[in-house]
């Protein structure tokens, strides 16, 4: 099995490789740089944590976000805490803020998160998944906890572009690469790489 470290460095060469993505390409990506945690409700079910952090819990698999973290629903009273650009504290700090009310469990070291953005992204991600990703069926805030070639995911949709976060063990990072050149090729589409808002 690639190492995390390893991958992660593979995944960041393979994206120094291709091209540079414009406005309107068809598929882009970019790595996203973020604190990551899981957070689980203790006895209240969540109303302690939507009160120590003063934003509502996302009801099922769904996406909340304020100015500095995303939630995602991940399963009954489990969430996905996302802070884009987090200090190597920060999981440590939301466990603090949370003391009694959740369990928290620093993810940073463990994920690899990509931004994949484009009318080819809705496409791609289609061709992975068992799971419909239309707008009508999957909005903008919408999570899906599912699998892409036999890799755990948890995929989020940020925006109407469209946008999707997805998030994935770093070990994994190298492979789900390849699965990406693979299938684009297939579509007749290039990947390029982006740097931009995370979201």
């Amino acid at each position: 099995m690639v190492e995390p470290i390893a991958a992660m460095h593979s995944l960041s060469h393979w994206l120094a490789a291709l091209g540079t993505a414009e406005p309107g390409s068809p598929l882009s990506i970019a790595t996203v740089d973020a604190g990551l945690a899981t957070v689980m409700a203790r006895r209240d079910g969540g109303a302690g944590i939507a009160d120590r952090l003063g934003m509502a819990l996302p009801a099922g698999p769904a996406r909340a976000r304020d100015a500095t973290m995303a939630l995602l629903g991940t399963g009954p009273g489990v969430w996905l805490a996302m802070a884009e650009g987090a200090g190597p504290c920060w999981a440590e700090e939301l466990a603090e803020r949370l003391s009694g009310v959740a369990s928290v469990v620093d993810q940073s070291g463990g994920y690899a998160v990509l931004r994949l953005a484009g009318p080819g992204a809705l496409t791609l991600l289609s061709r992975g998944a068992f799971v419909d990703f239309d707008a009508a069926a999957f909005p903008t805030g919408s999570v899906m906890v599912t699998d892409i070639a036999h890799m755990g995911v948890i995929i989020a949709r940020i925006d109407d572009a469209p946008s999707f976060h997805v998030a994935l063990f770093r070990s994994h990072a190298e492979s789900f690469a390849h699965w990406i050149e693979a299938t684009a090729r297939g579509m007749g589409v290039q990947p390029l790489a982006s740097v931009g808002d995370a979201r």
